[in-house]
């Protein structure tokens, strides 16, 4: 039950870091159509992105992978 609720927990955070990738895309393009450079914009996407990759790293480190789990078997 709680590996299930792991689970449902990752896939969440997961989910919400992409959305928030995505509507820092959007803003990213509604900057280049009010007029913004398009060098300065992705100067800022750049900026913006970085911290959300960085969480993503972090969980990917706390999270324990599958193969780790299971039991080794001596031989």
């Amino acid at each position: 039950m709680k590996r299930q609720r792991q689970d449902i927990l990752g896939k969440t955070i997961a989910l919400l870091l992409a959305m928030q990738l995505f509507l820092i895309g959007l803003q990213a393009k509604t900057r280049i159509d009010q007029g913004n450079s398009t060098l300065e914009t992705l100067t800022w996407l750049i900026q913006q992105y970085i911290p959300v990759l960085v969480k993503v790293k972090s969980l990917e480190e706390k999270t324990p992978k599958k193969e780790d789990s299971k039991p080794k078997v001596k031989r």
